[in-house]
């Protein structure tokens, strides 16, 4: 069933969670920070979200299964209904949201599954009001180890840097995955091809399938990001000042690199397809060529080995001492000719 299907019937704005199913509390880490000063906090239940007035505030919410704590959020912030609802719904499109206070957007990142080798992706929220980001993630990594350490250098362009500046840092580290996982996905169909040049099986025909569904997941993922990192560049957005945008249009390049990787990793994958067609198709006709040769071989035996097997009473060489023999090495001759004669034409 789709999982899409459980919103139907409710009216919009309505929180309900869309995702795998997990039922552990959300985990809420606020990182506020200036030029002089670095705050990290655990956010418990029921604590108030905001951070310091006169800091840059970066929180940092891992879990939105959690659909009371990001109720609660989004009623701190004064985040509209709507907003609050594509937040808790993990499968939706990558998008950007504007209105006179905040500024939403929500992306796909992408990761490579260790256990089944296949690409995982994971819906990344982001909040932008006044001086806080908040970061909306359905998974707790090391990610947030990663800000603490560039944060920790008061000498770092993040650590000086407003909110903008952070919010491009974050859409560059998730945007960066895709190239992780692209350089697998390449190297992946290297070996497979290297394979089917030796021996192309069916198995080899089930990863090239499972290869173009991930591209094309990934090409979908990445197809919208580009077209908001580019209203970024073309939108006179309030909080980003002019030198932050040359940031981000380094993001929107590494978009348009993905792209080109992603549509040669598709041309790629599109040929893999036609060599194990390919491949099998002259596997096949190899096999039938060398029945053939063996079927031909052995109708005019079977031809002989009739004409002798049938019950006449007079046959004058069923009388001959040397007929068996005569017999057997006349169809020797037979087959070895024709093997010969095979071989002189190269049929095999």
């Amino acid at each position: 069933m789709n999982p899409l299907s459980k919103k139907a019937g409710i009216p919009p704005g309505s929180m309900v969670y869309i995702g795998p199913g997990r039922d552990s509390p959300a985990l809420v880490e606020r990182i506020s920070y200036n030029r002089d000063s670095l705050i990290v906090e655990q956010i418990s239940s029921g604590e108030p979200f905001s951070g310091k007035a006169d800091m840059i505030n970066l929180i940092l919410f891992h879990g939105v299964h959690d659909v009371q704590a990001v109720h609660g959020l989004a009623l701190e912030f004064g985040v509209h209904p709507l907003i609050s609802e594509d937040i808790v719904n993990t499968m939706h499109r990558p998008k950007v949201n504007r209105d006179d206070q905040h500024l939403f957007l929500t992306m796909k990142t992408c990761y490579t599954d260790k256990e089944t080798s296949s690409v995982r992706f994971e819906q990344i929220s982001f909040l932008v009001t006044g001086n806080t980001l908040v970061c909306f993630r359905e998974n707790a990594d090391d990610f947030s180890v990663k800000i603490r350490e560039r944060l920790a250098s008061k000498d770092s362009r993040l650590r000086n840097s407003g909110v903008d500046y952070l919010l491009y840092a974050l859409l560059d580290y998730f945007v960066d995955n895709y190239f992780h996982v692209l350089e697998q996905l390449g190297s992946e169909q290297d070996g497979l091809q290297e394979e089917m040049l030796d021996l192309p099986a069916a198995e080899h025909l089930e990863r090239i399938f499972k290869l173009r569904r991930e591209t094309s997941a990934l090409r979908q993922a990445i197809w919208p990001l580009r077209e908001i990192i580019n209203s970024f560049l073309n939108h006179d957005e309030g909080f980003m000042r002019s030198r932050t945008r040359a940031f981000f249009r380094d993001v929107h390049d590494h978009c348009l690199h993905i792209m080109d990787s992603l549509e040669m990793l598709r041309e790629m994958n599109t040929s893999l397809h036609e060599v194990y067609l390919s491949l099998a198709s002259h596997r096949l006709n190899t096999v039938m060529k060398l029945l053939t040769i063996i079927a031909t071989i052995f109708i005019p035996l079977t031809f002989i080995a009739g004409v002798y097997g049938m019950n006449f009473e007079y046959m004058p060489e069923l009388a001959w001492k040397a007929g068996y023999f005569i017999c057997l090495g006349f169809m020797a001759l037979i087959g070895l000719g024709l093997i010969g004669f095979f071989k002189y034409k190269r049929w095999f």
